[in-house]
């Protein structure tokens, strides 16, 4: 890893462990409000939806020059809301602080990861850089994921929502602190023709077959993990486990992906992203589908683990799939990265409201079933209509 390398990845982060320090907590304070368990899938839902929202205008208005401030000022607002969230007292104030979250969190990460790739020095190895990105992230998902659940075990939801708010600072620190001698700027990042997007082009990206089957790993990749990330917590809560436990299991998870991510750009490289990708997500529903069948602290932690393995794996494949198969040319890095993260947001919306209404409907261990289990079709279902998308393409450049 080069060194301008490694400044890119510090502000991550500690954009991700101030984050998760909040996030981790969020379901069970949901629950301590007496919000039914669908509702809470709902509530907590909107979060993705705003980031959706924010994906792809700040995708099409993204300029390297203008991304640092930018990116300052949607982790402030992240901070802010963070604070807020000590104030939520019923499911109606909740859903307008979790709403603003999501949407300066959409920001954030649209910018920062186009910023992120456009900023690599040359010599630098982008499957091995797209690897040390999403693990980048995984490691402040573990340490927020760790440090929400302690905090809040012993000094309450208030006053962990009001410590991730301050940690808004630290990123803002970093961004600016790297910016001198060694440290990417904007004036070294290579300039590119100007050109005004609309959304008819993001559209036409959309229907480009090679984006297309990112999308799709993308949506269901991050369906499966917020599905489990939230009925994690009510399942732990539900056969005995405390806060603490349950943000080990979660932080375990994370780094879990912390170190296997960064590896998985070698693995990536000796077995190609496809192939990872469409396996992936197969393997890590099988995995998630016993954990009903245990109720101990060591096993469940086991198991959910082993998913994250999984999906560490898939994520970065999926992600070297973005950058090395979608031609720039036709999706400006920007406008892809706001795709990117887009289909991600899309899927954790559909992860927690369909895992809501499956608990609603049966119980919180049948989510671990029935949800895998479906998005295992509905994925393998979305690759073969996407894999024929690209068919026509392929067959005009090379008629048989």
């Amino acid at each position: 890893m080069k060194l301008k390398t490694l400044k890119l990845l510090l502000p991550v982060v500690a954009i991700t462990i101030q984050n998760n320090s909040a996030s981790t907590i969020i379901p069970p304070f949901l629950q301590d409000l007496h919000i039914s368990v669908a509702a809470l899938g709902t509530l907590i839902s909107l979060n993705p939806i705003l980031a959706l929202v924010s994906r792809l205008p700040v995708g099409m208005a993204y300029n390297p020059r203008g991304a640092r401030l930018l990116i300052s000022i949607a982790v402030l607002v992240m901070g802010i809301s963070n604070f807020f969230y000590s104030f939520a007292s019923d499911g109606l104030t909740f859903a307008i602080v979790h709403s603003i979250n999501g949407f300066a969190y959409g920001a954030v990460t649209t910018l920062y990861m186009a910023f992120y790739v456009d900023s690599l020095p040359p010599e630098e190895n982008r499957n091995h850089a797209m690897g040390y990105y999403v693990g980048t992230l995984a490691l402040g998902y573990s340490t927020g994921n760790v440090f929400g659940g302690l905090i809040a075990d012993h000094y309450g939801y208030g006053v962990t929502f009001q410590l991730a708010a301050v940690l808004s600072l630290i990123p803002c620190v970093l961004l600016w602190l790297f910016r001198g001698p060694g440290a990417p700027v904007e004036g070294e990042i290579k300039p590119k023709t100007a050109t005004r997007l609309t959304s008819r082009d993001s559209w036409k990206a959309l229907l480009e077959p090679e984006l297309a089957i990112v999308v799709i790993t993308a949506v269901f990749l991050n369906l499966l993990h917020q599905m489990g990330g939230v009925f994690i917590s009510l399942y732990g809560l539900g056969v005995g486990m405390s806060l603490t436990q349950i943000g080990v299991i979660r932080a375990a998870f994370a780094g879990c992906n912390a170190v296997t991510r960064p590896i998985s750009g070698h693995v990536v490289s000796k077995f190609g992203h496809r192939r990872l990708s469409y396996a992936g997500i197969p393997l890590q529903s099988a995995i998630l589908t016993l954990i009903p069948l245990f109720t101990g602290f060591g096993t469940v932690l086991t198991i959910y683990v082993m998913s994250g393995v999984m999906r560490a794996i898939v994520i970065v494949a999926n992600a070297v799939g973005l950058v090395q198969d979608v031609d720039e040319s036709k999706v400006p890095r920007g406008l892809g990265s706001g795709i990117y993260n887009a289909a991600g947001d899309l899927g954790s919306f559909l992860g927690p409201t369909i895992g809501g209404v499956i608990a609603q409907a049966t119980s919180i261990g049948s989510v671990f079933i029935i949800g895998p289990l479906g998005t295992t079709a509905l994925f393998l279902i979305g690759i073969l209509a996407a894999r024929r998308l690209r068919s026509p393409a392929t067959a005009v450049v090379n008629p048989s």
